[in-house]
């Protein structure tokens, strides 16, 4: 008899949580133990749909401007049409709900401790194309044998395996360390024996996730983007919250007509503000999140 495939968990908020902006103790404990199990728990309607439309409107059309630029940052190159993309950050179009979710915060801090820091806030953009990604993680260093970084994706609109949603490995976080990359290759690949041992008991799924959904993933999880199908480009907005004891000295950058006007809950965002008409399109994608001694 096949092995089911693994299917990732997914919670639907309450209207009273909704109302309260905060999360009961059942959804919140259903969340803890599928990150402690998957390391990723999808909460489906965390985000309001209104906010994802408008950010989606102007972002597409700033991701068409970069794609065409030849000085833009592909992910894993050119054929998987994945670029490295920053978030409007023009105060109109930077939403609470989504650069500081109290219900994401909420689990997290939950998972390593109260008041987690923000440390980063970018976005990724998937073009029609027909290579995937290889199965990787975004970090290469000696780092912590725990949990100590969460990622936050929101998918600006519904996504499907048809457009590309991400392929993620369930439960991979779990004994994940610097040693599981084939350092022979260029990106931080997990090396072809483990995901063939991995493969074989909890392959990789590309989990469809409706419009307004968020998605928290441990920083450790084994994931590869995948190729857009469509004509329309998918545009995925990422935030990492680490362990308020990690030693980092990373920030991202919010321009300064934001400062003390974002409600940022009980996360620490650690900002470089900057002047207003700071190019934040210029982007950048050589990120250090390694842990300083």
């Amino acid at each position: 008899m096949a092995s089911q495939e693994p299917q990732i968990k997914l919670i639907e908020l309450t209207d009273e949580e909704l109302v309260t902006r905060k999360i009961g103790s059942h959804n919140l404990q259903k969340c803890l133990e599928a990150l402690h199990r998957d390391g990723i728990v999808v909460l489906k309607n965390a985000i309001n749909p209104s906010h994802l439309d408008k950010l989606n409107e102007r972002m597409v059309d700033e991701a068409k401007t970069l794609y065409a630029r030849t000085e833009t940052h592909r992910n894993f190159g050119k054929g998987t049409g994945n670029i490295q993309q920053e978030p409007v950050c023009s105060p109109d179009y930077v939403f609470e709900d989504i650069i500081a979710n109290p219900f994401a915060t909420s689990v997290i801090e939950s998972m390593i401790g109260p008041h987690p820091t923000m440390r980063f806030y970018s976005a990724n953009t998937a073009f029609k194309a027909t290579e995937r990604q290889p199965v990787h993680i975004d970090i290469d260093f000696d780092m912590p044998r725990m949990p100590f970084a969460y990622c936050v994706n929101v998918n600006l609109v519904e996504t499907s395996p048809e457009n590309g949603a991400t392929e993620v490995w369930l439960g991979s976080h779990t004994d994940t360390d610097q040693s599981v990359l084939d350092q022979t290759t260029e990106h931080k690949q997990i090396k072809a024996n483990l995901l063939e041992e991995r493969r074989r008991t909890s392959p990789g799924i590309q989990p469809g996730l409706p419009k307004g959904s968020l998605m928290i993933r441990d920083f450790r999880l084994w994931h590869a983007g995948m190729p857009n199908r469509t004509d329309d480009p998918r545009v995925m907005l990422v935030s990492i919250q680490f362990a308020s004891w990690y030693r980092s000295e990373l920030k991202f950058v919010l321009p300064r007509s934001l400062e003390g006007k974002v409600d940022w809950g009980r996360v620490v965002p650690a900002v470089q503000w900057v002047d207003d008409d700071y190019d934040y399109l210029q982007g950048a994608h050589d990120h250090d999140f390694s842990l300083l001694p």
